[in-house]
């Protein structure tokens, strides 16, 4: 009886911390969304968002047209007219890196004459569980 109350204890403990995040995940998600916005004309022209991306060291890569339709990424939605940057900023929670995603990811897709057509921010969603006959939910990793 004793392992199995260890059992539900370890359990309930490795389960919880996505329960207690007070809805951080979503404001880093929200951060970063806000500061794509927010930055729309330095990110305007490839060359001014490659540089941009690179002075403040965020992890990013370069994809022509061609390699976006030949590689055919799973994370790519839909190439764009153009060549495009795939931007990953890190999750700096370590709850929300561990239970819900490590990195929010960035697509800013370009026109063949290098201006921004199109901004994609993805982030994977967090899980909520309807509390039956009632109207609220126990979010995990929100």
């Amino acid at each position: 009886m004793v392992k199995l109350i260890v059992a539900v204890l370890v359990v309930w403990v490795l389960l919880s911390p996505p329960l207690f995040t007070d809805g951080e995940c979503t404001r880093e998600f929200e951060a970063v969304l806000k500061g794509v916005e927010d930055d729309r004309e330095a990110l305007g022209r490839l060359t001014a968002a490659r540089q941009y991306l690179s002075e403040r060291k965020v992890e990013h890569r370069y994809l022509t047209l061609d390699q976006c339709r030949r590689a055919r990424m799973r994370f790519i939605d839909q190439c764009g007219p153009g060549p495009m940057l795939y931007a990953t900023v890190p999750v700096e929670n370590l709850i929300c890196r561990v239970y819900r995603d490590d990195a929010v990811t960035v697509q800013l897709h370009y026109t063949d004459h290098e201006r921004l057509a199109r901004v994609q921010v993805d982030m994977a969603p967090f899980k909520s569980l309807p509390i039956p006959f009632t109207r609220t939910a126990v979010h995990w990793g929100r």
